[in-house]
């Protein structure tokens, strides 16, 4: 058994944990939280699909060019609904068409679905940091913890996971093109720190779940 499949193992385990946790709870969920469990199985798809497409041998960089603009569109939901009240809601709707236009001409157009779509990805990175560091912001004000009393907590944990995997992320999407034309060691590299990043990303993302099923 070689370091890659174990690697690739650890790294499911929080996900399914996640997509357990949201399928027990689904119906109990707030409408954010929902927001997130759609993620949670967009992610389990694409991540099981990859799996097997890579055991089969063929690319599967063509999962990519779906996962991000779909995943855009699940995680800006989840944001547009948190900052209803606060933020005018055409805004993000507006940002939200604009990168899923964006995203599909650079398929198109720069980055074929054949290989690795580092511009939507940074892009992408970028918007939602961008959109979590104003929920910390947000949340500091008394009466922003006060009506989101009840899922306070679930919003910290799932937030924290977001930032943490798109801030550390952000240099692996940007130069990953370039990674894969270097030695397999670099790659190798920039790999293993991906599969930490996204194990702590559905850590967080699972505890915040947790977390609000024990209200």
């Amino acid at each position: 058994m070689g370091y890659k499949y174990i690697i690739s193992l650890l790294t499911k385990i929080p996900l399914v944990i996640a997509l357990l946790i949201a399928a027990r709870n689904y119906f109990r969920f707030s409408k954010e939280l929902k927001v997130i469990s759609w993620y949670v199985v967009l992610s389990g798809i694409i991540q099981f699909s990859s799996q097997y497409l890579a055991s089969l041998k063929e690319n599967n960089m063509y999962l990519l060019h779906i996962f991000v603009p779909a995943s855009f569109v699940c995680l800006s939901i989840f944001y547009q609904k948190v900052f209803t009240r606060f933020i005018h809601r055409n805004l993000l709707w507006w940002i939200l068409g604009l990168f899923v236009v964006f995203s599909i001409v650079n398929s198109i157009c720069w980055q074929g679905i054949k290989t690795f779509n580092s511009y939507a990805l940074s892009l992408e990175s970028v918007l939602l940091i961008i959109y979590a560091l104003s929920l910390f912001t947000l949340l500091l004000n008394e009466s922003v913890r006060n009506e989101k009393r009840g899922m306070l907590s679930s919003l910290r944990w799932i937030n924290s996971g977001i930032l943490i995997y798109y801030t550390s992320g952000l240099l692996i999407f940007y130069f990953g093109a370039f990674l894969t034309r270097f030695s397999s060691e670099n790659f190798q590299i920039s790999w293993l720190f991906h599969s930490f990043i996204y194990i702590v990303q559905f850590i967080c993302i699972s505890i915040g779940l947790w977390k609000y099923q024990k209200k």
